[in-house]
């Protein structure tokens, strides 16, 4: 090979390594990286007990669902109960009314008869 080649290529080695070693001792942005990375793993850890309170929550919200729809439905039943409970007084108001209507219509009938007849 040329000496002049030889020697160009040499330099240019030499200059390789100087650049390497210069770049491992002086990493300008090693300490943002870390900050970086310390960073977004405590951001990480924040999204998770985000997650776990989110799980937490909806837990929380499916048993109070569940028992909302537990006392919808014992208020259902009562309500029924008590409608037909009043269902069956107006039923008995109605009869009893009804045979009163029907008493006193036969005792002015009974008047009205009588005082056609003696008068």
């Amino acid at each position: 090979m040329d000496p002049q080649i030889v020697e160009r290529v040499s330099t240019l080695e030499t200059d390789v390594a100087v650049i390497q070693s210069n770049y491992v001792r002086r990493d300008e942005f090693a300490e943002l990286r870390e900050e970086l990375r310390v960073g977004f793993a405590k951001t990480d850890t924040n999204f998770a007990k985000t997650d776990t309170n989110f799980a937490k929550t909806d837990t929380n919200f499916a048993k109070a669902d569940a028992k909302v729809d537990c006392v919808h439905e014992e208020l259902l039943r009562k309500m029924d109960a008590g409608f037909a409970r009043l269902e069956i007084k107006i039923e008995r108001t109605t009869n009893s009314l009804l045979r009163w209507m029907f008493a006193s219509q036969i005792s002015v009938a009974a008047m009205f008869i009588a005082v056609v007849k003696y008068l």
